[in-house]
């Protein structure tokens, strides 16, 4: 077996202590920690880097599921300001893809329809898809079941979504 050594043995004396950022590093926006969470966050919703993280989590795999739309995709999207909202994913066009670096007439053809195959997924996964804070793929079941469409979800108030048995 592999014997690693301690940390101390590889310190040079030249490292720095760790300070947590007090700003963004892509939008500048002050940095957050919300009292009983671990951890420190960007508030901005309009940071490009939350978008980028939320489109990667809308176009997923355990989201909407749109098979070719990969990291640098998403980031292609968003370079060349094609998408500035997740539902813009919905009015990329073929010519709007085929303009991009490294895109041919067939992945381009797979992605569109990859996109229009996504507008079938059941209504449990477009919630999870959409990134709500403390929204995983249960919750979003749950949501479903108790509400069965959309609509009186979005217009459901903070009182009755409290009450809904393994909602918090």
């Amino acid at each position: 077996p592999r014997v690693v050594a301690p940390v101390i043995e590889h310190r040079t004396g030249h490292e720095r202590k760790f300070a947590m950022p007090e700003r963004c590093p892509i939008c500048n926006t002050i940095v957050v920690r919300t009292i009983g969470v671990a951890m420190s966050s960007c508030p901005n919703t309009a940071c490009p880097a939350q978008l980028y993280e939320l489109l990667k989590h809308f176009v997923s795999k355990g989201g909407m599921d749109i098979e070719g739309m990969g990291e640098k995709l998403c980031a292609a999207l968003l370079d060349a300001s094609l998408i500035e909202d997740i539902a813009d994913v919905y009015f990329i066009t073929r010519d709007d893809l085929i303009k991009l670096d490294h895109m041919a007439d067939i992945s381009t053809d797979n992605i569109i329809n990859a996109i229009y195959k996504s507008k079938e997924r059941p209504l449990a996964r477009v919630i999870f898809a959409l990134g709500i804070l403390h929204v995983g793929s249960e919750t979003a079941e749950i949501l479903t079941s108790h509400f069965g469409d959309i609509i009186p979800l979005a217009r459901a108030p903070e009182e009755e979504l409290v009450t809904i048995p393994g909602i918090g």
